[in-house]
């Protein structure tokens, strides 16, 4: 695994560029015990069981490298992708580089510059809260443009300040893409969803 250091500006404070520093150092250690990280752990390796060695996953944001072991493990071709320098350094970390087998770079989940059909499946993990509701229709096309097979992504879909509808995400789905499953995370408004391209 490369992890490709090339000078990037650190995102703005706040928001999603609170992922510095300390904050990223101790990101694992302050959430894996949480159910909602034991749920989505559990659910989004499901998502992705049946698929073969070799298999191209693009996982933005990668953040920590959360689900990078079971990459590995998987034989899985990695390119993850986040906004923070500090966080890809800590997932640099995550895996011995002489078994994984990918890149992790600087980069943006709306406008990933992949080529078309690169990958294939996505996984976005604790993304939607960050994006408004415009930016993640922009995210689900981009994702659908690089992606071969599927699009796993988790998002809360009501009663939260940040909530993105299902509707939402349905309405930037083209129609060879198709939600095949949606299953509930730690709490019911929070939903761990796989798209599926159409055979």
């Amino acid at each position: 695994m490369q992890y490709l250091d090339t000078p990037q500006p650190q995102p703005p404070a706040g928001g999603a560029g609170k992922y510095v520093g300390e904050v990223a150092a101790g990101y694992d250690a302050k959430r894996e015990q949480n159910p909602k990280w034991l749920i989505e752990q559990k659910v989004i390796t499901n998502m992705l069981a049946d698929l073969p060695p070799d298999t191209r996953v693009f996982d933005c944001p990668v953040g920590t490298g959360r689900f990078l072991p079971y990459y590995v493990d998987k034989g899985f071709i990695i390119l993850g992708m986040d906004i923070s320098t500090d966080m890809l350094r800590q997932a640099a970390q995550k895996v011995d580089p002489k078994r994984a087998r990918g890149e992790l770079h600087i980069g943006d989940v709306r406008d990933t510059k992949l080529p078309d059909k690169s990958v294939d499946a996505v996984v976005n993990c604790r993304i939607t809260r960050w994006l408004s509701p415009d930016d993640c229709v922009r995210m689900m096309k981009e994702m659908q443009r690089i992606a071969r097979d599927r699009i796993i992504l988790t998002a809360r879909v009501a009663n939260h300040p940040h909530a993105r509808t299902l509707e939402l995400f349905q309405s930037a789905l083209r129609d060879d893409w198709v939600l095949a499953r949606n299953e509930a995370g730690a709490a019911l408004d929070y939903r761990i969803l796989l798209f599926k391209r159409k055979a």
